[in-house]
Formats: structure tokens, C-alpha cells, sequence
């Protein structure tokens, strides 16, 4: 069986037309009773599963309980407990739970995927395949780049039982592997490159055109244009193709002490440009979560280590000003400099280490600085295919990609870092969403779209889900928490660095929750989960909210 793929777009055809309305502010949300807002969709499995847990990796981030209740818990202690043998019903879930863990620290077996190829093959076991079934159907869909999001769906794609050519096409010579342990245990040497290649998909069965870079994509005509003049056509796309590390003008190009930190060569670069300059100070720039965890990492290895960022406090565009200030406090006591408020005005590079001066009079000299500002989507190669490329890959709720003029294409969709669209969870301002939670679930919900046409398609509504680790202490999150304007500690105290913060902002329909945080509370933080984008009629009780 073929499942449906649409049909190419037509310059100047008439397309279902989806258009963000223009300047509406984002606290015009939409009230959550007036559409479902239904978890990401699973395909059920027929056989039961086994699992292990490698707690060598395991670092109880409460990913898998979150995925997979019936499967994992965490207990008051704070150790992971789990379920070896899973039923057929929580196959589906434990599997997604190893495709969110961070760490790959989860290992699945056995199960079987329900695809929607005929009764026999079902009974069989046997996976759908291409080859053979390529040549007979004639299909063929390309997913542009090799990362979690276009791994998940390329998965997708064989779980609904697509038979025809899958492609993928990456950037990198790697398989998709996991980034958020590349600032963390690949730099500080905890695991190797092998160890954090993603596990759950193995087998799947597609043709790999890793180390190949893109260069233009032909919209109406159907085709990417690879370097090397190539050619590919297609009749369904997955844009996916992530985003770069963003760099400072200013900063010397050519030095080899001043690097970012992006891909598993970029990492690995780092490392053995540290060794080599026998580094024992380090200057990071920026204050995300990127910086503040090469900032424990470099910590651990015993540097030391200056954090400059132009903003105060840290993560503060991520979690506000009070919740921000208690990462502060936690760097401070571990050991880092920090710099807040602050600006290089000039970069020396003599040799042997670099001089910077600050915008406060200040200079540092260091052995090594690692740039840490954040990232721009890779949208390069599609300047000129008609789409709207305007901050990443503009989309419709549906995950389509649009054109210029709003239209959806049909026969294109986008997933990960690099896609931009309205959550209509909390409004339609369309916003792009960087974590690995969040690739995993639009890849899946992006190859369902392909499949099933922008009519048919249900709106990608999840609840966006991020964690980070700062010296010892685990930060979780649930929801957009830079959405809120009022923010509450519902348990716990800051004092304590010990707590759950809610993050709320008034809407034309009530106070509406739009994110919740916990610090080392990864159980209390299970209860938030449903409830963030739904408002609630006011009371009282909210004028006593903490203001960010």
C-alpha cells in the first residue's frame, strides 16, 4: 500500500491559504476550550517490548517518566525505577521515551511497529521496505537533513507504512546523534562519539547521503539541487536541516582559540584545541543554557572560567529575571566568573593567549574562548525557492511549509530548529522551538502531514519540553516560560534552590498558563504538564503573583 502523497505544488495554483494575522499581539491566545489540545501522536506496536537502562548514562533528567508513566517513575529518593518487560500497549511509549532520552541511555527490544501495509504484513513482522516497492511505486520523499528531526521523520514515514524511497540528506558524515551532551559529557570525555548516536530507529530503511551539503531547492519543480550540480527529485519533502552556531563579527575568524560549539567536529575541535593550547582559563561567551553548561563543564575539568554576557541575569530571556538570578547564584558558588551586563569591545589575539577588553574598562586574558550566543537557522540554500524563510522555515499549524504569499505547499513540510510556526496551544505568533523533545515530536507530526495533505492534517499543538543540569542542580521546564509576565513559586523556595515556578500572562480570556519550572523537583513537575496553555477564570489568589 502507497499511502496518499500530495500532489506539487503549481506556481499560481489555488492552495488552502493559511495566514498568521498581521500584528496580533501574543497575548491574544486562543482559549483552550475552543479546539483539542491532544499529546503527539504514537503508532501502536502489536508485540510487547524489553528494556534496560544504562545508569552509567543515566543522569534522572524524568524525560522517560513523562513519555512513558506506566513504564518509568522516579522515585521520592530520586532514583529511576522501570519496568524490563512492557506490555504491547506501552511498547509505543517506551519507545519514544529512548527517543527523548538525552543520555541514549535507554535501550529497547523486541516490539513491533503497526504500519498500515496490508493484514499479512502486519502478521508477519516483516518491516515495509523500499527497494523492489520503490521501483514499483515510483515515490520518492527526501528528508533534508540528518539530524533528530529528520530522523523522526524518516521513522514516521515507514511507521504509516510509506513503501517508496526515503532519502536522507545530511551535512555531516555522522548518523543523527544526540547535541545536548556535546557541551557536556563529550567535551569533559564522559562519553564518545559512538555512545550518543540514537539507537531507537535502528535498521530503518533508507538510502543515506551523509557528508553531501544542499545548495537549492527547485518548489515547483520538485527537486533539491545537491553541491556537485546533482539533481534529486521528489514528490514529498521534510525541510530539516537544524541551525549553525551564531558567531560575533568582531571576532577573529582564523584563530584557532576561539571556537563554537554546534556539531560532534565542533566539540571535538574544542577538545583538542584546549589540549593543545594547554588551556587553564576560559572566556565563554553568552549566557543561554549552552553557555552556562560549558561553563560546569570547564568547571569540572578544573579551569577557570569567565562567563561574559550582555545581559542580566543569566537565562534570563528563558526563565525572567528572578528564576535567572538563581543560576546566577549557583555559577557564582561553583566557581565562575561572572560577568553580567557586559560587552567585548576588543579581541587581541598574541600567541599564546588572547586579550579582551570589555566595554566596563575591563581586561581578561585567556587561553581560549568558546562562543556560546545562541544560533541562526539553516535557511541559506532555500533564498530563493519561493518559500518564506524569514527567521527559519515559516509553516502553517499543520507543519506545511508557505511561500511568500501564506500559501501552504502541499508537498512540503518542515521540522526542528529550523521550522517557525504557531503553537496554537498559546496563540499564532509563529515562533521557532530548539530542544530535542520538540524535534522529535514535529518530525513525527511533520511526516503525518506529508502524508495526509494540509486538509487533512491536525494542527502540531504540543507542550514544548527542555532541560539543562548546572553544577549538580536539574533544571526541567514545561511550555514557553519567556511567555509569561507574572510568575509564581507554587512549591518550594527560591532560597532553597528548591522549587516549582508557574509562568502566567493575562489573556482576553483569563490568566493563562503559559510554562511551569522546576529545580530538582523533577516529580512535582509531572502534575504541570496538562495544564499549560489552558486558561482560568481570575481570582484573587493571582494578585499575589511574584513579578518577574
Amino acid at each position: 500500500m502507497v499511502p496518499f502523497i500530495p500532489q506539487q505544488a503549481q506556481p499560481g495554483a489555488a492552495h488552502p491559504a493559511w495566514h498568521a494575522p498581521a500584528g496580533l499581539p501574543a497575548a491574544e491566545a486562543l482559549p483552550a476550550e475552543s479546539f483539542d489540545l491532544p499529546r503527539p501522536v504514537l503508532v501502536p506496536e502489536d508485540e510487547p517490548a524489553r528494556i534496560s537502562v544504562d545508569n552509567n548514562r543515566c543522569h534522572i533528567y524524568g524525560i522517560c517518566q513523562q513519555e512513558a508513566p506506566e513504564v518509568f517513575r522516579i522515585s521520592e529518593g530520586g532514583s529511576l525505577h522501570y519496568t524490563r518487560a512492557v506490555p504491547a500497549e506501552f511498547a509505543a511509549n517506551a519507545r519514544q521515551a529512548a527517543r527523548c532520552c538525552p543520555m541514549q541511555a535507554i535501550k529497547i527490544e523486541g516490539g513491533r511497529t503497526r504500519t498500515a501495509g496490508s493484514a499479512d504484513e502486519r502478521r508477519s513482522g516483516r518491516p515495509v521496505r523500499s527497494g523492489a516497492a520503490a521501483r514499483a511505486s515510483r515515490k520518492r520523499i527526501v528528508v533534508a537533513g540528518a539530524g533528530l528531526a529528520g530522523l523522526s521523520a524518516a521513522s514516521r514515514l515507514r511507521e504509516r507504512g510509506f513503501d517508496g524511497e526515503l532519502v536522507i540528506v545530511g551535512e555531516e558524515a555522522h548518523r543523527p546523534y544526540s547535541r545536548p551532551p556535546l557541551s557536556k559529557q563529550f567535551l569533559s570525555g564522559e562519553l564518545g562519539a559512538e555512545q550518543m548516536t540514537f539507537r531507537a530507529e535502528e535498521g530503518l530503511d533508507a538510502h543515506w547521503l551523509l557528508d553531501t551539503r544542499l545548495i537549492g531547492l527547485d518548489l515547483y519543480g520538485s527537486a533539491v539541487h545537491l553541491r556537485g550540480g546533482e539533481r534529486l527529485p521528489f514528490e514529498g519533502l521534510v525541510v530539516a536541516t537544524g541551525v549553525d552556531a551564531r558567531r560575533l563579527p568582531e571576532a577573529p575568524l582564523f584563530s584557532d582559540r576561539i571556537r563554537t560549539i554546534r556539531t560532534l567536529e565542533d566539540a571535538a575541535a574544542v577538545r583538542r584545541a584546549m589540549d593543545a593550547a594547554h588551556a587553564r582559563h576560559v572566556v565563554i561567551l553568552g549566557g543561554g543554557f549552552v553557555g552556562c553548561e560549558l561553563a560546569c563543564t570547564l568547571r569540572g575539568r578544573g579551569l577557570d572560567v569567565t562567563l561574559v554576557v550582555h545581559s542580566a541575569p543569566l537565562l534570563r530571556r528563558v526563565l525572567g529575571e528572578r528564576v535567572g538570578a538563581v543560576v546566577g547564584d549557583i555559577q557564582g558558588r561553583a566557581g565562575v566568573d561572572v560577568r553580567l551586563g557586559t560587552r567585548i569591545t576588543d579581541w587581541q589575539d598574541h600567541g599564546d593567549q588572547l586579550r579582551l577588553r570589555l566595554d566596563d574598562g575591563g581586561l581578561i586574558d585567556a587561553d581560549f574562548v568558546v562562543l556560546g550566543l545562541g544560533s541562526e537557522p539553516r535557511t541559506e540554500w532555500l533564498r530563493d525557492s519561493g518559500l518564506d524563510v524569514s527567521d527559519g522555515v515559516l509553516c502553517a499549524p499543520t507543519c506545511h511549509a508557505t511561500d511568500r504569499w501564506g500559501r501552504p505547499a502541499p508537498h512540503v513540510v518542515a521540522a526542528g530548529d529550523v521550522a517557525r510556526w504557531p503553537n496554537l496551544r498559546f496563540d499564532a505568533e509563529p515562533r521557532r522551538t530548539e530542544h530535542l523533545i520538540h524535534a522529535v515530536e514535529m518530525g513525527q507530526h511533520a511526516a503525518d502531514a506529508l502524508l495526509r495533505g494540509p486538509d487533512r492534517s491536525a494542527r502540531f499543538a504540543p507542550v514544548p519540553r527542555f532541560w539543562s543540569e548546572q553544577h549538580g542542580t536539574r533544571i526541567q521546564a514545561v511550555g514557553i516560560p519567556s511567555l509569561g509576565t507574572d510568575v509564581e513559586i507554587t512549591e518550594g523556595s527560591l532560597r532553597s534552590e528548591r522549587f516549582v515556578a508557574r509562568y502566567t500572562r493575562e489573556t482576553t480570556h483569563g490568566p493563562q498558563m503559559v510554562a511551569a519550572v522546576a529545580f530538582d523537583m523533577p516529580l512535582e513537575l509531572l502534575d504541570y504538564r496538562d495544564q499549560i496553555g489552558r486558561s482560568r477564570p481570575r481570582s484573587r489568589t493571582l494578585n499575589r503573583r511574584s513579578r518577574r
